[in-house]
């Protein structure tokens, strides 16, 4: 039973003329000739192909807070002979690079009492509350100071 069936297919093929084709194609639109969207490759889909634009990456930030320093001052209270203790603290308040971990920004808030006050730099904040870092090698003294004090 496998009359009238071509080897590929159900239906057997039908009659035509020497050279001809089975089905004769149409050329494309005009469109589609000239100027119209081609069909892009995998590599041109992924951006990577001819003409592809070399998009950098959004960059992504994030807050940052941290407590550089805190202390207190002892200031004279409103009653004669009553003194009040003020705390402060001084924070780094900045945008980082999320990739990087790089600081972008930074400013420096001192906080003292409830009041907050934007400083450039840490030496700043910290003159401002009268407060000086003493470097340990200013504060010892010399071997040759302490052999001079012996004698």
């Amino acid at each position: 039973g496998g009359e009238g069936r071509s080897a590929r297919g159900n239906r057997a093929p039908e009659p035509r003329a020497e050279g001809e084709r089975a089905t004769p194609r149409e050329p494309p639109p005009r469109q589609a000739r000239r100027g119209g969207k081609r069909a892009e490759t995998g590599a041109q889909k992924r951006g990577q192909g001819p003409g592809a634009r070399a998009a950098a990456p959004k960059p992504e930030f994030y807050s940052l807070r941290t407590v550089v320093d805190h202390g207190f001052e002892d200031v004279a209270g409103e009653e004669e002979g009553t003194t009040r203790r003020l705390t402060w603290t001084i924070e780094k308040r900045g945008v980082a690079d999320k990739k990087s971990g790089r600081s972008m920004t930074a400013v420096y808030v001192l906080e003292r009492d409830g009041v907050e006050t934007e400083f450039p730099s840490l030496g700043a904040a910290r003159a401002a509350v009268n407060k000086r870092i003493e470097h340990p090698e200013r504060l010892t003294r010399p071997k040759a100071e302490y052999a001079r004090a012996k004698k």
